[in-house]
């Protein structure tokens, strides 16, 4: 098992992504922490983990809340006694509207979710894991991080942004003496989410703003992608595995594509 003995924290590990992440961690033999603003949910895949035979445990985490980020070192400190992998995934759709029609506390919510939160995050939990000597950052970022997102541009604004992060946490980790610990950013396309096809999603308000039925959205979705279809959710956690992993020891400081060929760069 590839993640035997380390002991990882996911944040949003209750649902979609996080949640296919936190299992196949579980399965490769880490240490889970299933951190997420809902506690029922995070108790449920925590309790999925440990009738496996794995070992998890759950922290109600706003990521935007640095009392709740540091709750969670200290509950993951105090279980296991030592954190090696954090997976920052925690995030929001927002709502989508053109810049000028855009309302101010949803965009700088989407905003505090996706960049403050992985800041947080990520102070917190890096010292953490320099006592070890050896690590993983993995960022959800986007191939929105890659290219404009029409009536998204809170979002867009932030993956743009973590990946500018990743990349200076990289250089950060090996400079002050930690060449052991690695840092990048995964960059899904369209995966099948609720926060994409679930109610209030994105396909869902794509559809209102331009009169569209639900089916036309999806369709125009799968065609920007060269395999015509969505991501599933296990194909994320693949990449995330690999990263934490020793079989990615020489990747560092990149913003790896999983999005059936819909960006080259």
């Amino acid at each position: 098992m590839r993640l035997k003995d380390k002991v990882a924290v996911v944040t949003g590990g209750g649902n979609g992504i996080g949640r296919a992440i936190c299992l196949a961690f579980a399965e490769e033999g880490a240490d889970v922490v299933v951190a997420d603003i809902d506690a029922g949910s995070a108790k449920t895949i925590a309790d999925e983990i440990i009738k496996h035979g794995g070992k998890a445990i759950t922290t109600v985490m706003d990521v935007t809340n640095p009392a709740d980020v540091n709750k969670g070192v200290e509950k993951t400190m105090d279980a296991f006694g030592k954190i090696h992998i954090l997976v920052n995934n925690a995030g929001v759709e927002g709502h989508r509207a053109n810049i000028w029609e855009a309302d101010d506390g949803d965009w700088r919510r989407t905003i505090e979710v996706h960049l403050f939160g992985n800041y947080n995050c990520t102070k917190a939990f890096l010292p953490k894991i320099m006592e070890q000597g050896w690590g993983r950052i993995i960022t959800m970022a986007s191939i929105q991080a890659k290219q404009a997102s029409i009536q998204n541009s809170s979002y867009t604004a932030a993956k743009h942004a973590l990946v500018g992060m990743t990349r200076t946490v990289a250089h950060e980790a090996a400079m002050a003496g930690y060449p052991q610990i690695t840092v990048n950013a995964i960059c899904p396309g369209i995966v099948a989410t609720d926060l994409v096809l679930g109610p209030g999603g994105a396909i869902e308000q794509i559809a209102d703003q331009y009169h569209m039925t639900r089916e036309q959205v999806i369709a125009m979705g799968k065609a920007k992608c060269l395999q015509n279809r969505f991501l599933e959710v296990q194909e994320i956690a693949v990449m995330a595995v690999f990263l934490a992993s020793d079989d990615a020891k020489g990747i560092t400081g990149q913003a790896i594509n999983v999005c059936g060929g819909a960006v080259f760069h």
